[in-house]
């Protein structure tokens, strides 16, 4: 280990270090994305798998952003390679630690993470002082180059801008709560001047409904002086026939002592009358007496605006039975889900129909749910409006499409409103419907895959861009949506492209390939860019389609031709004996011979129709064929009028004699024109298919109605270790085996059944465990029928690896490492989830003269009080108990197995004694602070925790109110049947002041 003890000269200098250090408020706070990304940057550009942004407090290292060295949060200082990086203003570069003597022995370089490469740039503030480094680490030796060094170091700049910004933010913050505390005390003395001011009539009654306080509002309302109103009876100013019901109201406040609000009209000296909105409360003196207060405002003109709005509501109405546009509106906050009256006809629902919203969610189709509620959760977190086509099924069984627009609505930033609208769009669905089954199979498979995509307008401002390209990029939709690449990247000289664009928006397709770097590794792209022509011929934008390119393969080759047999074509049909004189033929087959089909056959010969191809072919192998059997089947090619070498498909018959022998053939020709060029298409957009999908991660596999492999890529080849050639045409159970296809059967049989289905998998392998997702996509003919699924495996390893450690960090308390609230409540739950009583204690645990501590010597001195009082209350409790932080001061203890509420007691008073020592809290300094505690013990199960948790509250207030440092502890009633303790009243006002 290495000796820190600074030398006497270097004191005073570390001193200052650390002193501006705690300066920057920043140790041992959460994680922050402007951090992270520099930590990111730094591993992405000097080609490492590890990068820290590491701040060097006395006896450790703190990591503020960490990318790489998954689960450590910091590291003893003594093992720590940047304290020696900010012994200096310059760059540290170890290229190899084994090498060096100053690092050969090390923990980190001997043990993991098997430190061999070390690069640090020291995070130097404004003042000079080093507090830490910005690092990148990989585990095998290497150089650097000069261009990374100087990135390094100028994202080290970068950083430390970043916190002085962040310590002067904290600074402004706490600077302005110290200004609101004082204008509050202020604000006292203007209540009745502000009062007066209001525009809002404001007064105060007797229970009689006296008047006793009036502001001028109030007065200027019933068209008199304040001084006339004042003495009169509130009840003189409503009119007789609105009298009873306000009364009765009041009353009603008046006993519950609960704030109600209403309208009702009020008629002024001149007997004029006006609609007010009043918020009546019960207020009561220092002395117990209750006075009656209300605050009312004018809504005179709300009240006609409202008799507007159900003229055009009524309006609306009719426009949307036009239109079948319905509306619906719900409300975040409250729950409450409203729909018009013809989104209630569209879903063929009653007109009483009371909505929820999950019984919205029920009418739609998995798939269209799925992505109703993806855009929901993305409208609600970032503000995205939807408009998307959701398949329905109505409460009378119809299937129907209807297009869904909606948006969120926010206030102070929180989303408090969701509101939209549906339109029937069965008809132009049901033509989309329509389209063939190959197209809709290659479309299906392509939306999976991840190829990046563009559009941009006129003006090159991007208009549209797919996952894959925000993700490369770097840029979010939202973020790109009408900005142009200039705009975007600053720092990408904008000339080239810009000479494209122009190319391709005057309607000239333009492709082009391109170098790129992606997390430290160059690959090569080649982008495609398409006009966006209209019916008038105008270009409205174009599309780019980027595609890597790095790992191109030679498409494999085409598919087997499928060869259409087509029987009884009426196209041309004819008739010929041996010698080939033909003795009949239909109109078309006449035209097709000598352009007429009233002219006589006589003289007319089957070599007339046939070009010397088809002629060769008939005489060496359709006649060879008859001659053997009784049917010949296959392509060829005939002359008509105007066109030469015609395609067609032809079956040729031979009628027999008693004898057998050849007496005639027949012919049935028919135009396959258009079925050539469709097979030449169907190649070319199989080989295209195939070779996009060869170019993915996610493995994909496309499996018939009877379970065998139509089609696989390259990634699922070689994760079963077969080549593709030899899975298509093989069971499922054949290539992956019987345990993996037993472990899949439930989501296959899904997918058979015609619903999208998805799993997720974990595999053991050499003590390690991976996770994939696999999803099931149903695919149907063009009649409906089910025509088997194509399965998409993406390996989601790492985001469960990330998602368990968030959830763990969810649990815990940052500050303290202790259990935080949510931790807290799940271990109780979990410790009571078998239903039965179970022997357990609980005590909570509130500091007393915290604040103060704040207050006077800041909240970095906080932090370091709170540290300390978790660690002497650890060291109080066994280890098989659990404490947690509930927030600011307050803790709480669960000490399973202990029911003598004595034995409570005697812990409560030695963690009271351990916390009123005195606490270092820095610089020589010490705080002296001290704690309250309530408790009880007894057995206690689920249905009584509730209960358990209120008398344990209880005690600890009793206990503050006793005069703190003090520990209440009682132990519970345990009959059977009998309840553990006795809900009682929330506690008085004075006891929450001294609690606070």
């Amino acid at each position: 280990m290495l000796d820190l003890s600074p030398p006497p000269d270097s004191v005073d200098l570390e001193r200052r270090r650390l002193h501006k250090l705690i300066e920057l408020n920043v140790l041992d706070t959460p994680p922050e994305p402007v951090f992270d990304t520099l930590a990111r940057l730094a591993s992405e550009l000097c080609g490492t798998p590890i990068a820290l942004v590491s701040l060097i407090d006395a006896d450790r290292q703190w990591f503020k952003a960490n990318v790489g060295l998954h689960g450590v949060q910091e590291t003893p200082r003594d093992v720590a390679f940047c304290d020696h990086a900010i012994r200096s203003d310059a760059l540290l570069v170890v290229p190899d630690a084994t090498a060096d003597d100053r690092f050969a022995s090390n923990p980190l370089v001997t043990g993991g993470p098997g430190i061999r490469f070390y690069a640090g740039a020291p995070l130097v503030m404004s003042t000079g002082e080093r507090v830490g480094t910005l690092c990148v680490i990989d585990a095998a030796p290497r150089a650097m180059a000069p261009a990374q060094a100087t990135a390094l170091e100028q994202l080290a700049r970068l950083a430390v801008q970043t916190l002085e910004m962040r310590r002067d933010l904290v600074q402004r913050t706490l600077e302005a709560r110290n200004a609101r505390e004082e204008a509050t005390a202020a604000g006292a003395a203007r209540l009745r001047a502000m009062l007066d001011a209001q525009k809002e009539m404001v007064s105060q009654a007797q229970l009689d409904g006296t008047l006793v306080y009036v502001n001028p509002a109030y007065a200027e309302h019933l068209g008199t002086t304040v001084d006339a109103v004042l003495g009169r009876s509130l009840y003189d100013f409503i009119p007789d026939d609105e009298r009873a019901a306000v009364r009765e109201r009041i009353e009603g406040v008046l006993a519950s002592g609960e704030a109600v609000t209403g309208d009702n009209p009020i008629v002024d000296a001149q007997g004029h009358s006006r609609w007010i909105a009043w918020t009546n409360s019960r207020q009561t003196c220092t002395t117990g007496e209750h006075f009656l207060h209300s605050v009312g405002r004018d809504v005179t003109e709300r009240r006609r605006a409202e008799a507007r709005l159900a003229e055009s509501r009524a309006l609306l109405a009719r426009t949307e039975a036009i239109t079948r546009t319905g509306g619906w509106s719900l409300d975040l906050l409250g729950g409450a889900l409203s729909w018009s009256d013809e989104t209630r006809r569209l879903h063929e629902v009653a007109d009483h129909f009371q909505p929820t919203l999950e019984r919205a969610l029920d009418f739609y189709t998995p798939e269209s749910r799925a992505l109703i509620e993806a855009a929901v959760n993305r409208a609600v977190e970032q503000g995205t409006p939807w408009d998307l086509e959701l398949e329905l099924v109505t409460a009378r069984g119809n299937r129907l499409w209807a297009r869904a627009i909606g948006q969120a609505e926010f206030v102070d930033g929180r989303a408090v409103r969701l509101s939209g609208a549906f339109q029937d769009i069965s008809e132009r669905r049901l033509l989309q419907a329509r389209v063939g089954d190959q197209d809709r199979f290659i479309r299906k498979l392509a939306d999976e895959l991840p190829v990046r995509v563009a559009y941009l307008d006129t003006d090159r401002r991007y208009r549209f861009v797919n996952a894959k390209w925000s993700r490369l990029a770097g840029v979010s939709a939202a973020d790109a949506a009408g900005r142009t690449r200039a705009e975007l990247f600053p720092h990408l000289d904008d000339t080239l492209f810009a000479e494209r664009a122009r190319a391709v928006l005057a309607g000239q397709a333009v492709n082009f390939e391109f170098d790129e770097v992606q997390d430290g590794e160059h690959r090569r792209f080649e982008n495609r860019l398409t006009p966006d022509i209209d019916a008038s011929g105008q270009v409205r934008g174009f599309f780019l389609a980027g595609i890597d390119i790095t790992e191109r393969h030679v498409a494999r080759k085409a598919a087997e031709e499928i060869a259409a047999i087509f029987q009884a074509s009426s196209d041309l049909v004819l008739q010929w004996q041996p010698d080939g004189e033909v003795v009949y033929a239909n109109p078309a087959a006449a035209v097709a011979m000598h352009g007429s089909a009233d002219r006589p056959l006589q003289g007319l010969n089957i070599a007339a129709l046939l070009p010397a191809d088809t002629l060769t072919l008939y005489r060496t192998q359709i006649l060879p064929t008859l001659d053997r059997g009784t049917l010949w089947v296959g392509d060829a090619s005939v002359d008509l009028p105007g066109r030469l070498g015609v395609p067609v498909s032809l079956m040729v018959l031979t009628h027999r004699g008693a004898r057998g022998d050849v007496r005639r053939y027949s012919a049935v020709m028919r135009d396959i024109t258009t079925d050539v060029q469709a097979r030449q298409e169907v190649l070319r957009q199989t080989a295209t298919l195939s070779y996009v999908a060869d170019t993915v991660s996610a493995r994909l596999a496309v499996v018939s109605a009877e379970g065998r492999y139509r089609f696989v890529n390259e990634a699922f080849a070689r994760a079963v270790g077969r080549p593709a050639a030899d899975i298509v045409g093989r069971g499922a159970r054949e290539v992956i085996g019987e345990q993996e296809l037993q472990r899949r059967l439930p989501a296959i049989q899904r997918a058979l059944a015609g619903e999208r289905a998805r799993i997720e998998l974990a595999t053991e392998s050499n003590g390690q465990t991976t996770w994939a997702d696999i999803e099931y996509i149903p695919m149907r003919l063009p009649t409906g029928e089910l025509d088997g699924f194509v399965a998409v495996t993406t390996d989601i390893t790492e985001r469960r690896r990330e998602e368990a450690r968030l959830h763990g960090l969810s649990q815990t308390d940052a500050l303290t490492g202790l259990l935080n609230r949510a931790g807290f409540e799940q271990r109780v739950t979990s410790h009571l989830s078998s239903g039965e009583p179970e022997p357990v204690a609980l005590m909570y645990i509130d500091l007393d003269r915290f604040k103060a501590v704040n207050d006077t010597h800041g909240h970095a001195a906080g932090d370091a009080v709170l540290r300390q009082v978790a660690r002497r209350m650890v060291r109080r409790v066994r280890p098989t108990d659990t404490i947690a932080r509930l927030g600011g001061d307050e803790f709480a203890l669960f000490l399973p197995g202990l029911v003598d509420a004595a034995q409570l007691a005697r812990i409560g008073r030695q963690i009271i004694e351990d916390l009123s020592q005195p606490i270092d809290i820095g610089d020589g300094k010490t705080a002296t602070i001290g704690a309250s505690a309530g408790g009880v013990a007894g057995q206690v199960d689920r249905e009584r925790w509730a209960g358990t948790l209120n008398r344990a509250d209880q005690l600890l207030y009793q206990a503050k109110d006793a005069g703190r440092g003090r520990c209440q502890v009682e132990a519970l009633l345990t009959a059977v049947g009998s309840p553990a303790v006795t809900p009682s009243r929330p506690s008085s006002p004075r006891a929450k002041t001294a609690r606070a």
